[in-house]
């Protein structure tokens, strides 16, 4: 079960052609698979979201976020960075996500996590109990 649709994607991006909503539909179900997997440790992520709003609304834009960067791999919105000069003739592109791999950050990670409650800090308590 995605935590998107393509829909959800086309409507805070921009117009999918119906092969594109397709590929989406896809590339949705993909990256709910890997945000299961790299949360599994907290649970099912699923009923998670389920009984948390603002763990769904996250989990849905962190979705729409994975999706779109792997589609932007061919226009110049996914570059990375261009170089062109006029004469004699030269261009280059090099893209951020070439191979358009579904991954997210760091700070996507940590926002997720604020979401469930865990604590990112790496900081812990030194008290202990019956102290």
């Amino acid at each position: 079960m995605a935590f998107a649709t393509a829909d959800e994607l086309e409507a805070g991006w921009r117009p999918l052609s119906p092969a594109e909503k397709d590929r989406a539909t896809v590339l949705l179900n993909d990256a709910a698979w890997w945000l299961k997997i790299w949360f599994k440790s907290f649970g099912d992520l699923v009923a998670l979201a389920a009984a948390d709003v603002d763990l769904a609304e996250g989990l849905n834009i962190l979705s729409r976020s994975m999706v779109r960067r792997a589609m932007t791999t061919g226009a110049i919105e996914g570059a990375q960075s261009t170089y062109q000069v006029m004469g004699p003739f030269s261009s280059q592109i090099a893209f951020k996500n070439p191979d358009g791999n579904l991954y997210i950050y760091d700070s996507e990670r940590d926002a997720i996590h604020a979401a469930l409650g865990v604590n990112t800090s790496g900081a812990v308590s030194m008290s202990g109990p019956g102290l």
